[in-house]
This record gives structure tokens, C-alpha cells and sequence, in this order.
């Protein structure tokens, strides 16, 4: 091996570029290296056992290319340099952050113990667990679960405490309570007010009705 190609091999062991091409098909990418432009190589991922992940990179995103024995057609790109066009979402050292390019954010405040996720406008989520959601929560803390908007339940709804609804209340169905039940207003059945409905056929009298006899 002449001088020359071994100082070639030596300059190609780690060099910085640009994703210039992306088979996400293959999982391979081109990098423009400046002086020329890699064959299709891999890059490299958090995981590809039996737990994977899949996280494609972008067009012109800055990465490392290091090739085993300074063969560039053997080589792999890593990523995760902040530049002039891909600048820092963030500069406190509390968040943990995930900027999405559609601008959703999920931050952890590792100061303030709080997670945040939130969706650009339309965006949807989804939870699915056929096994079952818990949700703990400190009753100690007023309103520990809070919910703007409406609310769409799709099967039985279950409470082992108190139930306050501040506004009105529909049901298509019956209701049991086996509890007494107070009502400060007044009740109507069948368009029949409990409270000023009349009996026709009955002396007026002293006497109430409905008493013990």
C-alpha cells in the first residue's frame, strides 16, 4: 500500500457530510462529503434487535460517516450535530425535548416534574391497551384529572365516589337510585309538575293525603 492511498484511507476513516439521496425502502442513505458522494450506506439507529426503532433521517441533515479501514463503501452514518440550519430547540438543561418538522413538541421538566406533550393543530392520539388504563392521581390535589372538551364514552361508566355536574343532564335510558334523592327544584313526568299538579274528584279539606291510616 502506496503512501497515497493510505493517507486517502486514514482522511476516510471518520468524514462529515450531508444526506444527499434516502432509501427508505432499503434503509440506506447517499452523504455528499463535499470532494464526492458516498455509495448507499446504513445509519445507524438506537436499536435493531428485538426491540427496534425507526427514526429516517432528513434531506441535507448534517451526520459522520465512519468507514472500517477508511473504506467509504463500507462505512455508516451517524447523526445528531446542531448547526446554523438545524440550530437547538432548546438551551435549558431541565428539558428533555422531541421537536417533530410539523411542530409537535413532548417535553419532559425535569425541574418542574412536569410532561408536556402538545399536537399542531388537528393532531390526534391514540391509546390503545386492550388490557386496561389506570390513571393515579393525588386526591389530595384539587382537580387532579381536568379534561377540556367533550367527552365521548363508549360502554359502562363505573364511580365509587361523589358525582357533581354542574350543568344539564340527559338520559335516553332509565335510571335507578337506591338512595334517597333530592331534588330543590321541581320534578315533572310526562309534563306533570310534582309540585303544582292538581286532582280533580277530591273534597278540599284539612286533612293531608298519603298519610298513615
Amino acid at each position: 500500500m502506496n503512501y497515497a492511498e493510505l493517507a486517502r484511507r486514514i482522511e476516510n476513516i471518520c468524514r462529515y457530510g450531508t444526506v444527499e439521496t434516502i432509501d427508505h425502502e432499503n434503509k440506506t442513505i447517499t452523504v455528499n462529503l463535499g470532494d464526492i458522494t458516498t455509495t448507499n450506506i446504513r445509519w445507524a439507529v438506537l436499536r435493531s434487535g428485538t426491540d427496534k426503532t425507526w427514526d429516517a433521517p432528513s434531506f441535507g441533515e448534517e451526520c459522520a460517516v465512519i468507514s472500517p479501514c477508511g473504506e467509504l463503501a463500507l462505512g455508516f452514518a451517524i447523526f445528531g450535530f446542531y448547526n446554523e440550519n438545524n440550530p437547538s430547540p432548546e438551551s435549558n438543561p431541565a428539558l428533555k425535548l422531541r421537536l417533530f418538522e410539523d411542530g409537535t413538541v413532548i417535553c419532559y421538566d425535569t425541574e418542574n416534574h412536569a410532561l408536556t406533550a402538545i399536537l399542531v393543530a388537528g393532531g390526534t392520539a391514540t391509546l390503545t391497551a386492550t388490557g386496561g388504563i389506570t390513571i393515579n392521581g393525588d386526591t389530595t390535589i384539587n382537580g387532579n384529572v381536568t379534561t377540556n372538551g367533550n367527552v365521548q364514552t363508549n360502554g359502562n361508566t363505573a364511580m365509587t365516589g361523589d358525582n357533581t355536574v354542574g350543568g344539564s343532564q340527559s338520559v335516553d335510558g332509565t335510571s335507578l337510585a337506591k338512595g334517597s334523592l333530592t331534588c330543590n327544584g321541581d320534578v315533572t313526568a310526562s309534563g306533570i309538575s310534582l309540585k303544582n299538579h292538581t286532582h280533580g274528584g277530591v273534597q278540599g279539606g284539612s286533612s293531608d293525603t298519603g298519610g298513615p291510616k
